[in-house]
This record gives structure tokens, C-alpha cells and sequence, in this order.
């Protein structure tokens, strides 16, 4: 998990919409509108989305940071995504960095961060659901073995990323990327309750680049974030009867009494959340899948038109 490091740290005063079912939902998810910071028109950043360039660190320190993202119109949907890319500066690296909170930047990067100023509204995002995961699509373009990094923490008064210790944490969820993705790839993870806390806040963190060990010249590509909500009136349609369970080498998919009778995206993650199968099923009904899985226990997502729903099973 990406809690102990960051280069040079990330900002985005991210305000919240509420879908129909009132469950809230990051603001210009898709990166569909862009504005001027000060730097004129050719440098500009997402709406309610920063960058290294409105750290904390003053005009001189902001003035000197390489510019690490870009509007794109290589999307997954809409007219625009972000792109983002690690830039050399001086002997260290800028990851390609965007969050919510305001970047702390440091001349040395373990003393970077991320974080939330709960009495400036530009630079916190109240928030008080408890979405079960987080979602995103994305394009990896990795030097040698850099790995990329999207982080979503709930949580109370201020908090920061990177911090091991976890300070006033109620809830993480953490997507690593660690290998290239030529296609546009939706990635998720599961949300890590630590308290029974209600959150007040929530702040993302997302780079193109492993920590300190960012190489120059990765890329990352990300369009359309999204929290997941189980326990939503479209969900209730559905009877939950639905399970996985695995016999011999194949897991199987048995969808009980339920109506699911739409084609089923079916993906199985492990406990941190990364995709280790993923399936679609044009057809309703059982399904039998190779399983090439260690012992363990993992997490077994369904989603159709009209329903999302979860379940864990054990690989023994």
C-alpha cells in the first residue's frame, strides 16, 4: 500500500455531487471541464482536480515545478481525460500527481504529502458516505518497473497521504498498477473500513510514478472515477442469492433464484484490491471459470446494467 511515500504531493479542492439515490460521488469525475491557474491558457488544470503546481510551496517553489499533467482527447469517455507523466527535476523526480487536499512539497520527498485543510474550503472536500469501493479507468505506459498509484481515503478533522500512521483514517482504498495497459482498463479496489467512524472528508492522491523511486517517462492515463454504493434501491431489484465458490480448479458463478438475466461483468480481486480475473458473460446463468488462484481469500464483483453486487470466497 502506497501510505509511506510521495515524491512531491498533489492537490484538488474536490467538491461533491449526489446521484438520484443520494449517495455522493466525486465532482468533474471525468475531467470534462478545465481552468487557468495563473499560468495562462496553456497550463491548465482540471476543475476541482490540482496539481504540484498550487502546492503550499510559494510562487518561487511553484514557479520552478515542472508541469506533469495534460488535457487529453485520448478518452475513455466524454471529450477529455487527464494525463499525467513523470518530469525530471534537478536530481529527483515529479511524478505526474493530481489530488483533493493541497500538495505539502518538500525538498525532500519523504517529507512530501498530500492533505486536507478542514477549515479552508478550497482545500477539502466534505463527505460523509461509506462507499463500498473505488473505481477508475486508466492507460499505464510504465518505464522498466514503475509502478502507478491511485489512493481514496475517508476520514475525520485533517489527514494527509502519506502517513503511516494513519491519522484520523476511517477508510482507504488503494489500486497499484504495476504492469503496462496499452487499452483503456477499468480498475477497482474495495474501501478499508478502520473505524466505525461516519467520515467527514474525503481525499484522493494519484501519481504516475512509484514514490520516491519514480522513473521519468511514465505515463498515466485516468478518465471517469467513480464510488460504489452496494446497497442502493437499483441493487434491491435483485435478490442477493447469487453466489461463488470454487470446485477443484474452476470457480463457479451460480446465480441461484435472482432475475439476472443481463449479460454480467464478473471480476475476482484479492484483499487489496487488485484484479486477478476478469470476465464478461454474455449470457445469464452458471458459469465455470479456470482458476489459476493462490490460497486465499478473495472478493467475487458482479455488475450489469442495473446491479452491482459483491461477495467473498475463500481458495483453500
Amino acid at each position: 500500500m502506497l501510505t509511506k511515500h510521495l515524491l512531491i504531493c498533489f492537490f484538488l479542492p474536490g467538491l461533491l455531487i449526489l446521484e438520484a439515490s443520494g449517495q455522493q460521488q466525486p465532482e468533474n469525475p471525468g475531467f470534462e471541464f478545465w481552468e487557468e491557474i495563473g499560468y495562462g491558457p496553456d497550463t491548465l488544470e482540471p476543475v476541482d482536480w490540482n496539481s504540484l503546481k498550487t502546492s503550499d510551496g510559494g510562487d518561487m517553489i511553484n514557479d520552478v515545478i515542472p508541469v506533469t499533467w495534460e488535457r487529453t482527447t485520448d478518452a475513455h469517455s466524454g471529450m477529455y481525460a487527464v494525463r499525467l507523466f513523470n518530469e525530471p527535476i534537478l536530481t529527483l523526480v515529479a511524478p505526474g500527481t493530481l489530488t483533493n487536499g493541497r500538495v505539502h512539497a518538500a525538498i525532500d520527498p519523504a517529507d512530501a504529502y498530500v492533505f486536507t485543510i478542514d477549515s479552508l474550503a478550497e482545500f477539502n472536500t466534505p463527505f460523509f458516505d461509506k462507499p463500498d469501493s473505488l473505481t477508475v479507468w486508466a492507460k499505464f505506459f510504465p518505464v522498466e518497473n514503475d509502478v502507478a498509484h491511485v489512493i481514496a481515503i475517508l476520514h475525520t478533522d485533517t489527514a494527509r497521504i502519506a502517513d503511516p500512521a494513519q491519522t484520523n483514517w476511517s477508510a482507504v482504498a488503494n489500486i497499484d498498477i504495476p504492469e503496462q495497459l496499452n487499452e483503456w482498463t477499468r480498475l477497482s479496489a474495495p474501501f478499508e473500513y478502520l473505524t466505525t467512524d461516519t467520515p467527514e472528508y474525503i481525499l484522493f492522491a494519484m501519481y504516475a510514478g512509484d514514490a520516491q523511486n519514480s522513473l521519468v517517462g511514465s505515463v498515466l492515463y485516468l478518465d471517469d472515477f467513480g464510488l460504489i454504493y452496494y446497497n442502493t434501491e437499483v441493487h434491491e431489484r435483485v435478490s442477493q442469492d447469487y453466489s461463488f465458490y470454487v470446485s477443484g480448479d474452476e470457480l463457479i458463478f451460480y446465480p441461484g433464484s435472482s432475475n439476472i438475466t443481463e449479460p454480467v461483468n464478473l471480476e475476482i480481486l484479492d484483499l487489496t484490491g487488485r484484479t486477478v480475473i476478469r470476465r464478461h458473460l454474455n449470457q445469464a446463468g452458471t458459469a465455470r471459470i479456470s482458476l489459476e488462484l493462490l490460497p486465499g481469500v478473495y472478493i467475487g464483483r458482479i455488475e450489469t446494467a442495473t446491479y452491482t453486487g459483491s461477495q467473498k470466497f475463500v481458495r483453500r
